[in-house]
This record gives structure tokens, C-alpha cells and sequence, in this order.
């Protein structure tokens, strides 16, 4: 395999460096009335011959432009701008003439008197809407029956990765909207997924500012990366979507459908989907974590390298090493009723991931170390209904008001079997056992969130009012079934250990938080904030567990693992900040203080307890933007914030559900403090296809809340979280886009670098562990003709980590990735698609080196009036070769798990499709201009 990537390497070079590109073309854009110079236009460069994009560009201040690296051949330059009529120029390159000189170029203004005429503009593929960037999607071929996600894996600038996530201009976008509202609340999957590409007119990328933020006009440090599909206007009115149904081997299934009934600002849309091929459409972000005593507790630093499965290649939810089973459904509806604003809509899900997984992890307490091994089955089951509505009511021209409410409920089943055993290193037993437990938890969680706005006749002041509550509650029960046998270091069985106990658990919480921001412009161009706020937190948890005698069948309360336990956390802050934006640069100084209060009541058998603490904190920041040019940014942020323990991190109860593995809470720790400092370097040009990405981000914690380990002769780990200074983190990436012009294509160049140092408990002795990790990535996109589309991408991690206690068992290894894809349109409608990745690990523990070879492909046909119709056939691992290894490498062990994957099985599917609708061919629009 490296000798193909090699090779293929060796081919492009030469093209890439003796290709002759010597042409240019420029010229100066002048308005045709009053003749003054036209910036901002978009030139795109077009082949006369099929009109095929060969790159973009935009005219500066003085309506200057110019284009160069140009071959030999007929070109057409297509000029746009919001203002102008389109304007086309014709030329040549060759030999002999290399160097067009357009001269003066007059724009006609739209808003001149005319007579009646119709005119079909072209759409050009890339434009600039202020700080937007604004995508013609009819500008970008995809397969037909296409999604949303499939058109945004061809948009310059845009990422998507194997799990659906996207990344444009360098930074994860956190919402996709539909013509600017939500669609099936803030999961991006649900419209990249289940909404056709050939449903979108423009996909737009910007920042979008914080509800609260868009009142003041300045960036609060919130803004999120948004993607806006803009319709076409024929699907405002009207019905589409598609239904797909398919089964295969091994009793594999899939079925989805989406329907959206469109009429102007009355918009509905229905999804659904079912499968065990690990396929989603959405995200499970929103599967809540009951409140209760069983909390997890911050590890912090070391490294995790994860393998890919076949799932993820084919793009589903890529959360490996399990088999999943899911149902869901909803429904997603927006409105306008009078002057609000309104939306809501309702989802449920049916989740059900088995894993089977194999783990050794290697133990190490000061100059010794024990192998533990271990063998898990998992089989849980989420039930959730999710309701979410919005409604943005305008009272007057300067008051509003927002009404945000959302309710969940989860109906939740576990069950885990485990068998495992410690060796030391010569081999011999320490102990050896299984458990068994189950779980079936109930609850919900009700949030609101009201925000009051009112502007002022004096522009930049303002005052804002945010009202939001929580309220959350869960019941459940349990059983533990468990034996562990111990052993003398000669290897005779000392003792055995049994337990069979039920548990009964319930938690509840309730939360309100208000803050008022009230801004007040002084000098030409900057602003006062003024901030405060208060909060106030009650939580509650108890848990009564019973020891059964296994011959007689009586029950008895255990004292040690039962307990009753509530908590009140409350803050009040208060704060001011400058902020002042310049033509090129703006900036924000402030800083805040805080008080906060923690009081609880602790009952764990007989025995009470009464916590009380608080804190208080200053907590600066400062941003800063600078704008070298359109698309060139510079952006720095400073921020500090604090971090109070949870409920159960506080309370001293066990929880024994992993015998080996006891954890409990400590009553003593303090709040954390964080400190981030984050760089970000964003140079852009859409219209030539180049990018350049750099971000930089610094965390330094006090206080930071670790794990505390207790390692006892027979092999049980005991965990409690402790306070550890000094723990910090050092993360960078950079990613560079490049055009190739002479393939159609995209050269991806990009690298990535962590560096963490954490501290942890092991005996009462502190253990410092530094990771570091690094690694180069190459990716290459290739259109070679209309037909063949083709990627490749290559990926090299180096792991290295250090521990301080131990030093002997520091370690490193590498991973490497090779992937490719392939479409290929063929004669009759046929269509054939395959992929194929090879991962490589090296340096795990024995039996867990890979190296995996994944192939997928598949085959479909379309057929019915107007293709409304598409068969397919397709194989998933067609080697059988499909596995899953995951590394941990952190507190004081390494830790390498092998976990069950979807193997090899072939599936039929059929798709009919209800996207075909009406509209001016080529992704035109049509402007009528009417005399006066």
C-alpha cells in the first residue's frame, strides 16, 4: 500500500511542478453611469466550451482584477455583482499572446430606468456577502439522489468527516439551519442527512452571534459556525423527499424516509429511519446521563488512538466497537403566526448498541506492575421522546421577547456481564472473577430559556434580560451478581469474595439562572457592558442498596453503599467590559468577579455530614480580531472560568458495580479554575480555491479534579477524586487547501499536535504523565472527467507517552491510515461507488498489532419517469477483515481493547424519489426588470 501512495505521489509531482501555466488575464471595472470603479465583483473564469469553472477571483477598491497561471485555451469571464448586470468577455490564451489586457469594463446598474426585459443570470459559483461566504450549489456535481452532506464534502473550504461533522474555514460548525431556522433542533445530522442536495439553491458559512450577542452587534465570545441551506424557490411550494427500504445478509436492514411539505414560512418535514448496519441520520448528543450517584470523574491527559470500522467509511454514526440497532422518528415544523416567529418539533429513538469487547491493560504501582485482562459483553437499550419549541415574539419596533422550552424523557436499560483476572508478571494469579449487573433508570429533563430584548432610540444601547431553568429527575433500580477468588503470591486460593445486592436510586435537581447585559456606546465606535448575574442550584441523591442471601433469599440494607445526599450551588457575578471595533480590527477588555457557595448534607448509614464552601474568583478576558483582508483574519481570546465538583465527585459513597474497580467521592475538593488562551489564523480565497488554517489552543487548571488511585495486594483499585495544580494542555493544528487546475482537484495538506501533561494519585504518590501525539495528513480530491470522481488521503499519528512513577513503561508507537473513494457515472443510468482504507498499528500489546484492509463498494441503477427510482446492491468489508483496537494510555496504565465490528454482508435497497420538481434549468434565476 505504500508503495501504491508512492507511486501515485511520483505521478502528480511532475504535473504539479513542469505544468505549463504561464497565461494570465486583467482588466478594470468601471460603473457605466457615473463611471467610478467597481469593488467587490466576482470574476469567475470560465472554459467556453462547457463552460466548466477554472477559478475566481475579486476586484479590489480601485475595480482592479486579475487572473494568472492560466494554460493555453478559449476562456469566458463571467462578472457578477448584486448591483450590476452580468457582464461576459471572451479570449484566448496561447504562445503568442499569454497576456489579455481586458482594458475598462462597464457595468450596467440595475437600477436604471429600462425597458421590459428578461434576462437569465448565471449564478457564479462562489460569492462574498459581507463576512459570508456564499455557495452556488448547482455549481457543484454530485451523484444523483444525493444528500446535503455529499454536497458539502465538494465545497472548497468545507470538511466533512467519516461521522458527519463538518469543519469550515478551520472550525467545527455547530448548527446548519434551513433558510436561517432550525430544523429538528441543533443537531447538524438531521439536515445534512435527510435533506436532497438538489433541494438547495446556496449554502452559506458565517458566524452566527449568540441570541444575546445579535442584540449588542458584537461578538461575546459564543458566536457558533453556521451553515444556512437556502432552498430553491420551487421547493417553497410543495412536497419532496424520499423513501429507501433495503435488506440484506446476515439479516442485516435499512429503511428512512424523509417527507417536507413547503409553502412559504409554513414548513413541515417528517423523518424516519431503522437499521442495524450502524447507519444514522442523526446524533445521539442528546442522550442525557441521569442524575445520580454513579457520576463519572475527570481523568484528564494521556493519549487514545481509535481505528476505524466499516460503519464510519460508509458514512454512519462511526462510533465503533459496537452494533447498533436503532428506530426513530419526528417531526419538524416553523411558522409564522402574525409577527412570531415560531418552530417546534418532536423526536424519538429507539437506541440499542451490543458490544463484545476483549481488554488488557498493564497495571503499574511504583516499581511493579500486574496484567489485567478482561472479557465484556454490553447490552443496553435508550427509549427517549425529545420536544423542543421556539417562539420569537417582536412586541414593538424595540422590544422582544424569546421563548425557548424543551422536555426529554429516557427510559434506559443496562446490562453488562464481565469475567477478568490479574497476573503479575511471572504469570501467577492475583485474582480472578466475574459480575454481572443490570439497570433500568426513568427520567426527564425540562429546560426553558426566556430572553427579553429592548433597544433604544441611541444606537449601541441596549438591555437584555435571560431567564433560563432546569429541572431533571430520575428513578431506577439495579442488581449485582459478583465472585472474585484471590490468590497467594504461590498461587493457592485465599479467599472468595461474593456479592448479591439490589440497589434502588433516585436524584433530582433544580436550576434557575438569570443575567441582565445593558450596553451603553461612548466614544464613535466602542461600547460599555455592563453584566450580572445569578444562579442558584439544588440537587439531591439517594440510594438504598440490599444484600441478599443467596440460600435464604432475605434481604438486608447495606449501610456502606447506601446514602442520602443534597447539595446547593449558588453564584453571583458581576462584570464590565470595553469592547471597540475599528475599519480592520476589534477588540474586547473586561473581567468579571464571582462568588461561589456550596453547602450539602451528607447521610451514608448513621453517620451525617455538613459541607459548606465557597469561592471567589476574578475572572478576566479579552479578544481580539484583526482583518489583514476579506477572508484574511487574525482572531486571539482569553478566557477564565471555574468548575465545581459534581454531586457525585463530593459524596463519599462506594460504588462497587465493577469490583475490581471502586470508586467514590470526596467531600474536600475545591472548584477548578481554568485559564484558556486560544489563537486562530483563517486566510481564505474561495475564488481561486486556496486556504490556509492555523489555530493554536493553551488550558492551564488549578485545582484541576483527578483521580486519586489506591492499588491494594489483591489487585482491587480503589478511585477518588482529588485536586492536582499544574495540569495543562497544548493542542494545534494547521490545514492548507490547494486548487489543481488541470485535474479538476483539491490538494489537501494538514497537521495536528497535542502536548498534555496530567497529574495523578497512585498510593499517595503523585504521577506525572506527559503525552504528546503529532501526525502529517495529505488528501487529494480529483475530478479527472465529468464522469470519475476520485479521493485520496493519507494519515501518519505518532503517540508517545511518559510516566513519571514508572519510566520503564513509557511508550510510543505510530498509526497510519491510507483511504480512497471512487464514483463513477456509467453509460444507462448506472452508477458505481467504492472505497477502500488500510489502517496499521504498531507497538500495542501482542495480539493487538493490526493491519486492516476495509473495502466497500456498491452498484445502483436509476429507472422510473423522470429517475424518479434507484436499485442498489452493496457490499460492506468485502475482505471480512473488519476489526476495532482502541489505546488508552493514561493514569497509571496502558490499556490496549479489541471490540466487536460489523462484518462482511451485502445489501438491496430501493429509493423512490420525490425530489424532482420543477425550476429554470442550470440553476439560473431569472430577473425581470421593468420599466418605469
Amino acid at each position: 500500500m505504500k508503495k501504491l501512495f508512492y507511486a501515485l505521489v511520483l505521478t502528480i509531482l511532475p504535473s504539479l511542478l513542469f505544468a505549463q501555466k504561464n497565461g494570465m488575464v486583467k482588466g478594470v471595472l468601471y460603473d457605466s453611469v457615473t463611471k467610478q470603479a467597481v469593488s467587490s465583483a466576482t470574476i469567475s473564469l470560465l472554459h467556453q466550451k462547457d463552460s466548466s469553472l477554472v477559478g475566481f477571483t475579486m476586484s479590489d477598491d480601485q475595480g482592479k482584477f486579475h487572473l494568472d497561471k492560466l494554460s493555453n485555451g478559449k476562456y469566458r469571464l463571467m462578472i457578477t455583482h448584486v448591483n450590476y448586470h452580468n457582464s461576459n468577455q471572451l479570449f484566448s490564451i496561447s504562445d503568442t499572446s499569454g497576456q489579455k489586457d481586458l482594458g475598462r469594463i462597464f457595468l450596467a446598474d440595475l437600477s436604471q430606468t429600462l425597458q421590459e426585459v428578461v434576462v437569465t443570470a448565471e449564478a457564479p459559483p462562489i460569492t462574498m456577502l459581507g463576512d459570508t461566504v456564499q455557495y452556488n450549489a448547482g455549481s457543484f456535481k454530485v451523484a444523483p439522489n444525493s444528500n446535503v452532506e455529499q454536497l458539502l464534502k465538494k465545497l472548497p473550504g468545507v470538511k466533512v468527516d467519516k461521522d458527519g461533522s463538518i469543519t469550515a474555514q478551520g472550525e467545527k460548525v455547530k448548527k446548519v439551519l434551513v433558510d436561517g431556522k432550525e430544523f429538528f433542533g441543533n443537531d447538524p445530522k438531521m439536515a445534512t442527512r435527510n435533506l436532497p442536495a438538489d433541494a438547495v439553491d446556496k449554502v452559506q458559512v458565517y458566524d452566527k452571534l449568540s441570541e444575546q450577542a445579535q442584540v449588542t452587534g458584537f461578538d461575546d465570545g459564543s458566536s457558533q459556525k453556521t451553515v444556512n441551506l437556502k432552498l430553491k424557490k420551487d421547493k417553497n411550494k410543495g412536497m419532496f423527499g424520499r423513501v429507501t427500504a433495503g435488506g440484506g445478509t446476515d439479516d442485516r436492514f435499512e429503511g428512512r424516509f424523509n417527507l417536507n411539505s413547503f409553502n412559504g414560512n409554513r414548513r413541515l418535514s417528517l423523518v424516519g429511519m431503522t437499521n442495524n448496519t450502524n447507519s444514522d441520520g442523526f446524533s445521539f448528543n442528546d442522550i442525557m446521563s441521569m442524575t445520580g450517584a454513579r457520576a463519572s470523574i475527570a481523568g484528564g491527559g494521556g493519549i487514545t488512538m481509535v481505528t476505524m470500522d466499516a460503519s464510519a467509511l460508509q458514512g454512519g454514526s462511526g462510533s465503533s466497537g459496537n452494533i447498533r440497532t436503532i428506530w426513530g422518528g419526528g417531526v419538524n415544523y416553523n411558522d409564522m403566526i402574525g409577527k412570531a416567529d415560531v418552530s417546534g418539533n418532536y423526536f424519538y429513538n429507539h437506541y440499542n448498541p451490543r458490544t463484545a469487547s476483549e481488554t488488557s491493560r498493564q497495571n503499574f504501582l511504583g516499581d511493579s506492575s500486574w496484567l489485567y485482562k478482561q472479557s465484556s459483553i454490553t447490552d443496553n437499550i435508550n427509549n427517549s421522546h425529545r420536544l423542543n419549541m421556539v417562539a420569537d415574539i417582536p412586541l414593538d419596533s424595540f422590544h422582544s421577547i424569546r421563548i425557548a422550552p424543551s422536555i426529554n424523557t429516557q427510559d434506559t436499560r443496562n446490562n453488562v456481564s464481565r469475567d477478568y483476572k490479574t497476573m503479575l508478571n511471572d504469570g501467577k494469579l492475583v485474582n480472578e472473577g466475574s459480575n454481572r449487573s443490570t439497570d433500568h433508570t426513568k427520567g426527564y429533563t425540562f429546560k426553558n430559556d426566556i430572553l427579553f430584548r429592548k433597544l433604544f432610540r441611541k444606537q449601541g444601547r441596549t438591555f437584555s434580560l435571560n431567564l433560563s431553568t432546569n429541572l431533571n429527575a430520575s428513578d431506577g433500580k439495579g442488581t449485582l451478581q459478583s465472585a472474585t477468588g484471590f490468590y497467594k503470591p504461590a498461587g493457592s486460593l485465599t479467599n472468595r469474595d461474593t456479592i448479591s445486592q439490589r440497589n434502588e436510586q433516585s436524584s433530582d435537581l433544580r436550576s434557575y439562572q438569570a443575567k441582565a447585559v445593558y450596553t451603553e456606546p461612548i466614544f464613535k465606535r466602542s461600547l460599555l457592558e455592563f453584566s450580572a448575574g445569578n444562579s442558584y442550584q439544588k440537587a439531591g441523591s439517594q440510594k438504598t442498596t440490599w444484600d441478599i442471601d443467596r440460600t435464604s433469599k432475605q434481604e438486608k440494607v447495606n449501610e456502606d453503599y447506601s446514602n442520602d445526599y443534597t447539595n446547593t450551588y449558588g453564584t453571583t457575578e458581576a462584570g464590565m467590559r470595553f469592547r471597540s471595533k475599528g475599519k480592520k480590527y476589534e477588540y474586547s477588555l473586561g473581567g468579571s468577579w464571582q462568588r461561589a457557595s456550596l453547602s450539602g448534607t451528607i447521610t451514608a448509614g448513621t453517620k451525617d455530614s455538613v459541607l459548606k464552601k465557597d469561592f471567589d474568583n476574578f475572572l478576566p478576558n479579552a479578544t481580539f480580531k484583526y482583518t489583514f483582508k476579506q477572508m484574511h483574519i487574525l482572531n486571539l481570546m482569553y478566557r477564565t472560568s471555574t468548575n465545581q465538583p459534581s454531586a457525585g465527585q463530593l459524596q463519599p459513597v462506594p460504588d462497587n458495580s465493577d469490583p475490581l474497580n471502586i470508586r467514590l467521592g470526596n467531600p474536600d475538593l475545591k472548584q477548578e479554575f481554568n485559564n484558556m488562551l486560544t489563537m486562530g489564523l483563517n486566510m481564505v480565497n474561495p475564488y481561486e480555491g486556496r486556504s490556509l488554517f492555523f489555530n493554536l489552543t493553551a488550558q492551564l487548571t488549578n485545582n484541576k479534579i483527578v483521580d486519586g488511585d489506591s492499588l491494594t495486594e489483591k489487585g482491587i483499585r480503589i478511585t477518588k477524586p482529588v485536586n492536582a495544580n499544574g495540569v495543562y494542555n497544548l493542542s494545534g493544528n494547521v490545514n492548507a487547501g490547494l486548487p489543481l487546475k488541470f485535474f479538476k482537484g483539491r490538494l489537501g495538506l494538514g497537521s495536528s499536535v497535542n502536548y498534555s501533561s496530567s497529574k495523578q494519585l497512585l498510593n499517595q504518590k503523585e504521577n506525572q504523565i506527559r503525552s504528546f501525539t503529532a501526525g502529517p495528513n495529505v488528501s487529494l480530491d480529483l475530478s479527472l472527467t465529468d464522469m470519475l470522481d476520485i479521493t485520496l488521503r493519507a494519515g501518519v499519528n505518532y503517540n508517545r507517552v511518559k510516566y513519571a512513577l514508572s519510566p520503564e513503561l513509557n511508550n510510543k508507537y505510530f498509526s497510519q491510515t491510507y483511504e480512497s473513494e471512487l464514483s463513477w457515472t456509467l453509460p444507462k443510468d448506472f452508477f458505481f461507488t467504492t472505497d477502500f482504507s488500510y489502517v496499521a498499528n504498531n507497538r500495542l500489546t501482542e495480539g493487538y498489532n493490526l493491519r486492516v484492509p476495509l473495502w466497500n463498494a456498491s452498484v445502483s441503477k436509476q429507472f422510473l419517469k423522470n429517475k424518479r427510482g434507484e436499485i442498489r446492491i452493496s457490499a460492506f468489508d468485502l475482505l471480512n477483515q473488519n476489526v476495532d483496537v482502541t489505546r488508552n494510555a493514561d493514569r497509571n496504565y496502558i490499556e490496549d481493547v479489541r471490540s466487536t465490528v460489523l462484518q462482511r454482508y451485502f445489501l438491496l435497497t430501493f429509493t423512490y424519489n420525490l425530489n424532482k420538481m420543477g425550476g429554470p434549468p442550470g440553476g439560473g434565476v431569472q430577473i425581470r426588470t421593468i420599466g418605469r
